[in-house]
């Protein structure tokens, strides 16, 4: 059953998915390609080709999937949790294929609670590339958390049904990654 809070107009297009009904896969696609694709982009190394397959994968693992969809999110969000999990699948294959490389275009003004000393390496000429080469070397669930707040902006409550954890685990999830991050940069700015 659908949660009360999702559009009617949502909610019908979740029957019709359902219902196998092409013009609703098409409609679910054009809705949402675009913010699902710039979620991806960010987390695989600004890799164009990569995130293209992996939204395509994503879209297919939906419609595979959509019988199993209940509403308690929204199809966005629902989307952005395959998504996830396709970017992760792609990082455990890199791993194998030893290429393991991000490229991350964040501002330091994004991510908050990062000392001073930090900051005022990220205001230098290299910041964007020190950024980039720190958030690579974090785990990845640290980076798509980092990522998922601060470049795509999404909520706490939004990035937990994204991940798959409780609001409570992305919190701790974020501050971790935040005092990794931040460390890693003021070791940078050190060394």
């Amino acid at each position: 059953m659908a949660n009360p809070k999702l559009k009617t107009k949502e909610a019908e297009l979740i029957e019709k998915l359902k219902s196998g009904d092409p013009d609703a896969v098409a409609q679910m696609y054009n809705a949402n390609v675009d913010r699902v694709y710039s979620l991806v982009f960010n987390q695989v190394d600004r890799d164009h080709e990569a995130a293209q397959e992996i939204v395509q994968e994503a879209f297919l693992a939906a419609v595979k999937s959509v019988k199993y969809f209940h509403g308690r999110s929204s199809i966005f969000t629902w989307l952005c949790s395959i998504a996830n999990r396709k970017v992760a699948d792609f990082y455990r294959r890199k791993k194998r294929e030893a290429k393991h490389r991000a490229d991350y275009a964040v501002e330091p003004e994004q991510v908050q609670d990062i000392d001073e000393s930090a900051v005022s390496l990220a205001e230098s000429a290299e910041s964007n590339a020190a950024i980039r080469q720190v958030l690579s070397s974090l785990p990845l669930h640290y980076r798509q958390a980092l990522v998922l707040k601060y470049v795509e902006g999404f909520s706490v409550s939004e990035i937990s049904e994204i991940m798959v954890r409780s609001q409570k685990s992305i919190e701790g999830l974020l501050t971790r990654a935040r005092k990794e991050l931040q460390a890693k940069l003021a070791t940078q700015s050190e060394g």
